[in-house]
């Protein structure tokens, strides 16, 4: 250990220091809740300083940490002092956290020197650590992260969410389309569709100067992208990338980026499967692998279950941006700061007649806050119940926003009444259109100042803002994990905008995963590091491979009273193994299966040894047991019931009907919080569901047909009190109830588990009548939401379904086709027409990256 470290290593151990922090985190707490408070004396002011300034010159983690949080926490009481500025100056400086430094220098205007060692720092930083095509300058982090990207064949690394992950991956592609001529295609991986839209569309905007590469979010490269010299950037999520790598004829992938990681081993994510299951497949194919994710310290995990070497790993733990922790508990009336030393601190503060709503007002200050509430319901009753304290609000963004809802939704849903307060809400089932227009606001500032939350957030939708309010300590029904946490409250704070945020987790009431049990919940809270993660294919906890072989004998599970995520997750991992089996991959998951039961061997090539479905469909449809394609493909011709364009109720009826039987929906899909069909009688609703969503039915005409439906059936499942209730058209919150259970299930439902199915039903038919007698796909009717091909060709550019259908309508005569090809738009025509309809116009001009 040398000078500075030991050195460094002394000041974090020293006790005046220690309680010069707490003093200094206690005054800016104080502060923060508007109480009197005492200041530092002149010398502990200095001592602090100079403190932070010895602890700069380490290389732990935990010492630089405490070096910025000094600084971001004397800013707002000595920023009009010239010698507190040089010294913040030239602590980020060796810190190398140049966003906060571009930050004091474009907000404060100071005339002071620095010692030239570090003015000759700085400048051979900004020189070393610029980023290629830009005048903006890596973190010291960001630059490792970098350097080791340039230098690997895969790589997983790990960070504070506010570290600026993607913004790293983006400059890495960068780096690979500007150095590596030859580099042909790039996928990044998002976990869930909610998530793609923003990516596009950030990609877009930062790759518009590079005109060789098209950034594309379907599996289909429209014809009029594919020239021979062609190059792609695609967001996908896993079902996405699999029925990209299923078509051999689309060009081949060299990258695929993984953001949100955590996601591949996640054992409460029923998606997890097929995250390793697609990446997988990619890898089979030599695609490269890199991996993004919260700051987990062991973060070589992922590295681990794809067989790479687990050298290639960096985890990170220093942070751009600082953090205060708080817990306001409105049952006991206590409100508690969590210092950088692990103690709690009681702040006096006066509850008397004050709620939470109170606290969000005063707190937020005109800063923007977000509000995170768990389920949607919450979300919703929160939100709503905020903006009546509120005065109305003038704004032309929210006005726009409010037609935009009243047109395209319905002119009762509850986001209208928030909007006209500046309040909006948030979850992944909204509408595309309406969802980005909330985060776009939100994020400009331009007329929301509070977003109240489920854990989409979580899933990576970069929403960052000063002040981050948890009410709940759950996702869903689970409490958090410290990543889960971590990856939420981190987003307190935004780098370039402030140097430090608020984490103030609030318990309202008295009610289950709302920190219920103080004590222990918030352990999260006060303990900043994170434990590593391990994936339950290495470990195989909790009976996994037994579990995944009595899936596969068709046997009652170890635990009887297992959940249906648990289930889930167990039958699609058994599935994937068999499909291993049959492909013959030497996989983590097959080989630790072998290893751990006697038996799997014997089972999965007794289970795979009568199979006659191609390998191709059964990768295709990891999520469909082999066992219903298998009985499915072994049936006489005459059974097959083959599916044309022409959709109706009927028609939608009896399909469903048919894969009901063939894919045993009583046993498979009746159970869980969001099953296809709780009963047989379900199929009706979603037989109206499905006719009107591929016809091309806009979403606000879907909306008059299920309250016709509900009104005429009498009742609708209430999925707080989890029973049936008498349906009241009238009744605005029953209005809602319908266009929640609607877009949720257009997006749950419709084009992810049907879609899943209507695949698997026209793969089938494909291996047993031949191309020419299968009839049409419903999989791409449903993932498009039309039956119209043009649409489909639009949208696989990357207008909105909502766009590709007033494109169609309204500007027909600019749009020419050769068959169901799209061979020429007139971009200029249609954007001088789109004047005036700025919702339209908007996303018209950001889809093809038009000049303002």
């Amino acid at each position: 250990m040398n000078f500075l470290e030991s050195l460094s290593k002394e000041c974090l151990e020293d006790e005046y220091f220690i309680y010069l922090l707490e003093k200094a985190e206690i005054i800016n707490g104080e502060s923060f809740f508007s109480i009197e408070n005492s200041t530092l004396s002149e010398k502990e002011f200095s001592d602090l300083l100079r403190f932070s300034d010895i602890l700069s010159n380490s290389k732990s983690s935990d010492a630089l940490n405490k070096s910025f949080k000094i600084i971001s926490i004397l800013i707002e009481r000595y920023k009009g002092k010239d010698y507190f500025l040089s010294f913040a100056k030239s602590i980020l400086i060796k810190i190398g956290n140049f966003p906060a430094i571009k930050f004091l220098e474009d907000k404060y205007e100071f005339q002071c020197g620095m010692p030239m060692e570090r003015f000759i720092s700085k400048t051979i930083k900004e020189d070393y650590q610029r980023i290629p095509n830009t005048d903006l300058t890596f973190t010291d982090s960001q630059f490792e992260i970098f350097e080791r990207l340039k230098n690997s064949n895969h790589f997983s690394f790990s960070g504070p969410t506010s570290l600026g992950k993607s913004f790293v991956i983006s400059s890495f592609i960068r780096f690979l389309i500007s150095e590596h001529k030859e580099t042909d295609n790039i996928v990044v991986l998002v976990p869930t569709r909610a998530l793609i839209n923003q990516t596009v569309n950030q990609l877009k905007s930062e790759f518009k100067d590079v005109k060789s590469y098209k950034v594309l979010a379907y599996p289909k490269v429209p014809t009029s992208f594919k020239a021979a010299d062609a190059r792609f950037i695609f967001v996908f999520t896993p079902e996405r990338l699999l029925a990209y790598l299923s078509d051999h004829s689309n060009p081949k992938l060299d990258y695929l980026f993984v953001d949100e990681a955590h996601k591949i081993i996640s054992i409460r994510d029923s998606r997890s499967p097929l995250y390793y299951h697609a990446i997988l497949q990619a890898e089979k194919k030599s695609v490269k692998l890199f991996f993004a994710s919260p700051n987990i310290p062991n973060p070589e995990v992922f590295l681990k279950i794809f067989e790479k070497s687990n050298d290639e790993a960096l985890s990170i733990n220093n942070s751009p941006v600082s953090q205060s922790r708080y817990f306001m508990d409105f049952v006991n009336k206590e409100c508690t700061l969590f210092t950088e030393q692990g103690n709690d601190i009681k702040i006096p503060l006066d509850f008397y007649e004050k709620d939470f709503f109170y606290w969000l007002i005063k707190l937020s200050n005109k800063d923007k806050s977000i509000i995170y509430c768990n389920s949607k319901r919450d979300t919703i009753d929160f939100a709503l119940e905020f903006s009546k304290k509120l005065p109305p609000k003038k704004n032309e963004s929210l006005n726009e926003l409010i037609s935009i809802v009243q047109d395209n939704l319905h002119a009762d849903y509850f986001l209208i009444d928030c909007l006209k307060k500046g309040v909006g809400f948030h979850f992944g089932n909204l509408p595309q259109d309406i969802r980005e227009k909330v985060e776009i606001l939100f994020a400009k500032g331009d007329g929301i100042d509070y977003l109240f939350c489920t854990s989409t957030l979580l899933e990576g939708v970069n929403l960052p803002a000063k002040n981050i309010f948890i009410l709940s300590n759950a996702i869903g029904l689970t409490k958090f994990t410290d990543i889960d946490f971590w990856n939420l409250a981190g987003r307190a704070g935004r780098m370039t905008k402030e140097l430090s945020g608020n984490i103030i987790c609030a318990r309202i009431k008295v009610k289950n995963n709302r920190w219920n049990e103080p004590e222990k919940d918030l352990n999260v809270v006060r303990n900043k590091a994170t434990k590593s993660i391990d994936s339950i294919l290495s470990s195989g906890k909790g009976n996994f491979y037994k579990n995944l072989e009595r899936s596969i004998k068709g046997e009652p599970f170890t635990n009887k009273s297992a959940s249906y995520n648990e289930i889930n997750i167990w039958n699609h991992y058994a599935n994937i193994a068999q499909i291993h089996e049959v492909l013959n991959y030497d996989s983590t998951l097959k080989s630790n299966f072998i290893k751990r039961v006697a038996s799997a061997k014997e089972t999965l090539e007794k289970s795979t040894k009568k199979n006659i479905v191609p390998e191709r469909i059964l990768s295709f449809s990891s999520m469909i047991k082999p066992k219903y394609q298998n009985d499915f493909l072994m049936r006489h011709y005459e059974d097959s019931l083959v599916l044309n364009a022409d959709i109706d109720y009927e028609n939608c009826l009896e399909a469903l009907n048919t894969l009901y039987q063939i894919y045993d929906w009583e046993h498979e899909e009746s159970h869980g919080r969001r099953p296809i069909c709780r009963t047989k009688d379900s199929l009706k609703y979603y037989a109206v569901l499905l006719s009107s969503w591929m016809t091309s039915t806009p979403l606000n005409l879907m909306v008059l047909n299920s309250l016709k439906h509900f009104d005429k059936k009498g009742e609708i499942w209430d999925e707080s009190s989890r029973c049936l209730i008498p349906f009241k058209r009238q009744d605005k919150t029953h209005i809602n109830m319908v266009i929640n259970e609607l877009i949720t299930d257009i997006d749950h439902i419709v084009r992810f588990k049907l879609k899943n199915y209507f695949d698997n039903y026209f793969l089938l038919l494909t291996e047993k009548l031949g191309e020419n007698y299968a009839g049409e796909n419903w999989a791409e009717f449903l993932e498009y939401g039309t039956n119209d091909r043009r649409v489909m060709e639009l949208q696989n550019i990357g207008f909105s379904r909502h766009l590709s259908l007033f494109l169609l309508d309204k500007y027909s005569n600019h749009l020419s086709f050769r068959g169901n090809d799209l061979i020429k738009l007139d971009i200029k025509a249609i954007a001088s027409s789109l004047v005036g309809k700025n919702a339209e116009y908007e996303e018209f001009a950001e889809v093809l990256s038009l000049e303002p």
